[in-house]
């Protein structure tokens, strides 16, 4: 064909990509088995970005039901949270202004905790293990009076008492009995005190997060305050934060297009056996077979038009094994392409593997000495900045292993031009208008991550350390005298939750792990002491035995 477009799915007036001539061929065999093999495609002057006479939006109703639309879970979504507590709420940096509507308490009643939250999903779960307690506990009891009146008769058996063979063996037998009898009741205590037992490390270690959860009220608590943190995240977040979230997301979005349409091979369902006599199809496995689609290569030349107002790049490159079950062909899909302008470099590589049991995608791509239109430094309500005519070299770093993700991007900003948009409003914006007004080159650096299953972000730029002590030698006793203030009504509420809820448990935890305690202990006790008495009787055994012996030798002599 001579040319194809397929609208950007994020922006319908502009193409995602358009083709020029494209040349194929299909193996002919394998079209008629049903399946589309192709050894080699060619794709000639592909362009990107390209923009477009009409809307290429697709109907309500199939926008809908596309596979990216219904996904749940995505990257995108799931990471959400994180980057907008990335960008957060903006502090108040006037003193002044800070200091007026500062009110500790009511910020508390107000505040809603997800530490109380947690400490109420203990006291649930506690609840739960004190009740399956509650239900074995009497189980315990009875199995516990078995072995004191076992131990009872054990200790009773007088083995002094017993002067032939025949009552030291039935006594052995009682013994045996009873190891038999206290073996299956220590069975029983292992299987059932080992659900419990589980039940109380699980919670000792939810007890542990409440720390956790409490660090992450008091972050929220200060952004609700809008006491400032003259740290790194929060600078880098005040001068990055809000473009870096749009960039991001932006990739994000691709990711979970290519998770969601690069899809493990799912076999047909299993064929139904149709009523007696009336036939049915069997198929017969094939060696070597292929997949119902395969594009062994496609090769790419194109670029962009220039038509978004940025320079004309020209690229080539290569996307290997485009397939219906990777499982078949063996090998993962691959993408390479490379691109110049003006000795500026373009690099993309791309890998989606499915054929183990989790889905795998890697991504890197770079940019060098591009030429950049526009940055936003800043926020609309601090410092707002625009970069312009700076060049920028970027590079992008993805890996999505399952349903993990670890990412970091890379900017770096050279021979910026910076256009603050207003006059400092207050001493913050003033000190970080100073410090900007003499940079040309600087580096921003986001990581996002989730490989405890929650997305974390952590974003920094090369002027954090120099904006932060600027600020922290203006600004930072008075911040730090409010932020203690708060810190520590804060810590006194949480401890007085933690406090009451570890008191009760603490104390039901305990006697639970000494009442098991002690059924051990008498478990173990009776074993001993069976074991004891049955050492016991067969020492008696053997002399009885060899008193026998001895008696009828004598009378054997005596003759």
């Amino acid at each position: 064909w001579a040319k194809m477009e397929v609208a950007d799915p994020q922006n319908p007036w502009k193409n995602l990509f358009q083709t020029g001539n494209v040349n194929f061929a299909m193996d002919p065999g394998q079209l008629i088995r049903g399946k589309v093999l192709i050894e080699t495609v060619e794709v000639q002057n592909l362009l990107v970005g390209t923009k477009r006479k009409t809307d290429g939006s697709l109907p309500e109703s199939r926008r809908k039901g596309s596979v990216l639309s219904s996904a749940k879970n995505t990257f995108s979504k799931m990471a959400d949270d994180a980057l907008k507590q990335m960008v957060g709420t903006t502090p108040i940096f006037d003193v002044t202004k800070l200091k007026s509507g500062f009110n500790p308490d009511s910020l508390l009643k107000a505040f809603n905790f997800k530490t109380i939250g947690h400490i109420d999903t203990l006291k649930a779960e506690a609840e739960k293990t004190f009740n399956e307690w509650n239900l074995v506990k009497s189980d315990f009891e009875t199995s516990k009076a078995r072995l004191i009146d076992i131990q009872n008769k054990i200790k009773a058996i007088n083995t002094s008492e017993l002067n032939n063979v025949q009552n030291i063996t039935s006594a052995i037998a009682t013994v045996d009995n009873a190891v038999k009898t206290v073996n299956d009741v220590q069975q029983t205590f292992t299987n059932r005190s080992r659900s419990i037992t589980t039940n109380i490390n699980s919670l000792a270690s939810s007890v542990d997060s409440i720390d956790d959860f409490a660090k992450e009220d008091f972050q929220r608590l200060k952004n609700m305050a809008r006491l400032p943190s003259i740290n790194t995240p929060t600078i880098a977040s005040l001068l990055a934060g809000n473009e870096m979230y749009n960039r991001v997301k932006t990739y994000l979005y691709w990711i979970d297009f290519a998770r969601a349409n690069v899809k493990k091979y799912q076999p047909e369902p299993d064929y139904t056996k149709p009523p007696r006599m009336k036939g049915q199809n069997i198929s017969f496995p094939i060696e070597h077979s292929y997949p119902k689609f395969w594009i062994k290569k496609i090769l790419i030349t194109g670029g962009t038009d220039g038509s978004d107002g940025g320079n004309v790049i020209k690229a080539k490159g290569e996307a290997d094994n485009i397939t219906s079950n990777q499982s078949l062909t063996g090998v993962p899909l691959t993408i390479s392409l490379a691109g110049t302008s003006n000795n500026r470099v373009i690099k993309f590589n791309g890998l989606s593997d499915r054929r183990g049991n989790a889905p795998l995608d890697e991504y890197s791509a770079s940019l060098s000495g591009v030429p950049l239109g526009q940055f936003q430094l800043g926020k609309s309500d601090f410092l707002p900045t625009k970069i312009t005519d700076a060049y920028v070299t970027s590079s992008v770093k993805i890996s999505a292993p399952g349903n993990r993700f670890d990412s970091n991007f890379d900017f770096k900003f050279t021979n910026a031009h910076l256009q603050f948009e207003a006059e400092p409003r207050n001493i913050g914006e003033r000190i970080v208008r100073e410090v900007l007004s003499g940079i040309n080159n600087f580096d921003i650096n986001l990581r996002l991550w989730n490989t405890k299953g929650n997305f974390d972000v952590a974003l920094s730029t090369d002027l954090d350390e120099q904006l932060s002590q600027r600020l922290t030698d203006v600004l930072g006793a008075e911040f730090v005298r409010l932020q203690n203030e708060l810190k520590s009504k804060f810590d006194a509420f949480i401890s007085q939750q933690k406090d009451q809820f570890e008191k009760q448990y603490n104390s039901k935890i305990e006697d639970i792990k000494k009442q098991l305690d002690n059924y051990t202990s008498l478990v173990n006790d009776n074993l001993g002491t069976i074991d004891s008495k049955k050492k016991e009787l067969l020492d008696k055994l053997d002399k009885q035995k060899n008193s026998f012996l001895e008696n009828k030798l004598k009378n054997i002599f005596k003759k």
